[in-house]
């Protein structure tokens, strides 16, 4: 159940508007890196997880917190088009927002483009769905410093720095979310990777270029295990593909599963099948009923 209050997370006011840089704040409203995409993504990934009430309640907080952001981010941009509904000169700068939208905010971005439910990272797997709502609060915030960068406006200048801020308290939350399942970065879903072919850096671009560059080396071709093997065309050896021999249980999920669950989980003989141990052996019954019902 959602309830309304009449009164703004944050107290937009603006002196002179700015037609134009309204324009560029709908980036925000209805773009790919803008709030209702965040408050999409981030509550109907909540309404999605079932298997972990705890990590559900943050993701409904953090979502219904971006529709708040929404409405900031309207208030702004219906201040900042006000001119639009009576100087022609201010309408010509959009005519989209003007005529079709009387003035105020759509769901589109700075460019008339419709808001797209393609914007949505939802996979239901929570240690994948918390990765992509860091990396969306990080394009969220860049976003805001560039429209900062693009009024001299004080109150416009407060309220985006507000909502710039809220995107590093979001990336802190998410990223201590997915830090307490104390699982591997590289321990992804329930199947392990091929083993030797997962260490091989493939030196796919090669040569010197017109702007200086050449072969580089750096920690991404040695960290974590890493080599770098050279292609077939260069003389190299290529990638190890025959070391590929069907599917390999049992990857590593640290606390992912032992959280308290919905009354909608499944149930623990269709749990069972997936809460494989580093081993490949399925825990025993028990210990899985107990998750169920923990």
């Amino acid at each position: 159940m959602y309830h309304h209050i009449k009164k703004l997370m944050y107290t937009v006011n603006i002196g002179t508007p700015d037609p134009r840089f309204g324009k560029m704040l709908l980036e925000q409203f209805g773009g790919a890196n803008g709030e209702l995409a965040a408050a999409m993504q981030y509550t109907v990934q909540g309404w999605n997880c079932v298997d972990d009430l705890g990590r559900r309640d943050l993701l409904l907080d953090i979502g219904t917190e971006e529709l708040s952001h929404l409405e900031v981010v309207g208030a702004l941009i219906r201040m900042h088009l006000a001119p639009l509904k009576t100087d022609r000169e201010a309408a010509e700068a959009d005519p989209l927002v003007t005529i079709a939208g009387g003035g105020g905010v759509g769901i589109f971005d700075s460019m008339g483009n419709a808001w797209t439910s393609d914007y949505l990272q939802i996979t239901g797997e929570l240690d994948v769905d918390l990765r992509s709502n860091i990396a969306a609060e990080a394009r969220a915030k860049i976003v805001y410093e560039r429209l900062i960068d693009h009024t001299d406006d004080p109150g416009s200048i407060d309220t985006l720095q507000f909502l710039m801020t809220r995107e590093i308290t979001h990336m802190k939350a998410f990223s201590a979310a997915l830090e307490s399942l104390e699982k591997s970065p590289f321990s992804i879903g329930m199947l392990k990777p091929t083993p030797g072919l997962v260490d091989e850096y493939f030196n796919g671009s090669t040569g010197d270029g017109s702007e200086g560059d050449t072969d580089m080396r750096g920690p991404w071709t040695t960290a974590h295990g890493l080599h770098v093997v050279e292609s077939q065309i260069a003389g190299g050896k290529g990638l190890s593909v025959g070391d590929v021999n069907g599917k390999i249980d049992g990857e590593e999920r640290g606390k992912q599963d032992d959280a308290q669950k919905a009354t909608t989980s499944v149930g623990p003989s269709k749990l069972s099948s997936k809460l494989k141990g580093s081993n490949g052996k399925v825990h025993h019954k028990e210990s899985v009923e107990e998750l169920v019902t923990r």
